[in-house]
């Protein structure tokens, strides 16, 4: 995330030392600058556990195990967000795969209440989106190389595609 702003992010963990924990950034969301000069806002919540392993990974190794990035306009709302929630057990909430909901007007459907199949979307994935489509400012001029650097080492060691 440094590449996009200097909000770090913290880890709460549920009343239970079993829970998984969450990462957020310190106030829930970021404020993020775009060359339109019309800023977005940026909320990551990202659940994962921390699992002792043996092997050449080392000793402890982090498994997501849900997440929701949404990016909302300041003047006008959500525009969008992914989800992956399988464990979520929210009555009415099927989909257990990761997905997008696309916000916008439509007279013949409501985009946010579908859920458009994706596959699994990483942090890297969702700067470089914000930054190439959104015209968010990056803080770094080597953006791309730390992304692509970054990405690759979650490619390697991430448990699912």
């Amino acid at each position: 995330m440094g590449c996009i702003t200097e909000e770090g992010f913290v880890s709460r963990c549920g009343r239970h030392l079993r829970d998984d924990l969450t990462a957020n950034f310190q106030d829930y969301f970021t404020i993020l600058d775009r060359r339109n000069d019309e800023p977005l806002k940026l909320e990551v919540r990202h659940r994962y556990t921390v699992l002792q392993v043996e092997g050449d990974r080392g000793l402890w190794s982090t498994h997501t195990t849900e997440y929701i990035y949404e990016v909302s306009a300041e003047s006008d709302g959500l525009i969008a967000a992914w989800h992956w929630h399988p464990g979520s057990g929210r009555p009415g909430d099927e989909a257990h795969w990761p997905h997008l909901h696309a916000y916008g007007d439509r007279e013949t459907l409501t985009l946010h209440k579908l859920h458009l199949p994706t596959g699994r979307v990483s942090l890297e994935a969702l700067v470089r989106f914000l930054i190439e489509d959104l015209s968010v400012v990056p803080r770094r001029d080597d953006w791309r190389t730390v992304l692509s650097r970054h990405e690759e080492a979650f490619r390697q060691a991430r448990s699912w595609a």
